[in-house]
């Protein structure tokens, strides 16, 4: 086992509006803010959903990729990194490295009448159903 000690630094906690473009704003603020390394903790619900599910598996990554127009709630925690290439689940994406990339584990609805549906996964993107509050806590 390796350890390092961090430190906390700020704390931000972001209100998102409906409609707002999840990693769009949230890029954008850590940017702004050059939160090189942090943890992330939201709850809400979001109207238009992307989910990355899959592992990695002798023969590489076995990526699942699932988009969702209904409504659905979710619960998430993430990190913030800086890494020079995109990471390999993103996919052929334009990256200029360091890029900041927030990396989101989810528990996601089942959608509307099908909370018994409960889907895991990485929160690919989403479209904002009402408020949202997401907290940043800065690692330094």
């Amino acid at each position: 086992m390796e350890a390092t000690e961090v430190r906390l630094g700020r704390i931000f906690q972001l209100k998102y509006a409906a409609g707002d473009d999840f990693y769009g704003e949230l890029n954008r603020f850590v940017k702004e803010k050059n939160i090189r390394a942090g943890s992330v903790f939201l709850i809400g619900a979001l109207t238009e959903t992307h989910m990355i599910s899959g592992f990695k598996s002798m023969d590489g990554y076995d990526i699942q990729r699932h988009h969702f127009e209904d409504w659905r709630e979710l619960v998430a925690l993430g990190n913030i990194s800086w890494p020079e290439e995109p990471p390999p689940a993103l996919g052929d994406v334009e990256w200029t490295g360091p890029e900041p990339y927030v990396h989101i584990h989810m528990a996601l609805s089942g959608g509307p009448g099908a909370n018994e549906g409960v889907l895991v996964g990485h929160l690919g993107d989403g479209k904002l159903k009402g408020a949202m509050i997401l907290q940043i806590y800065e690692h330094v």
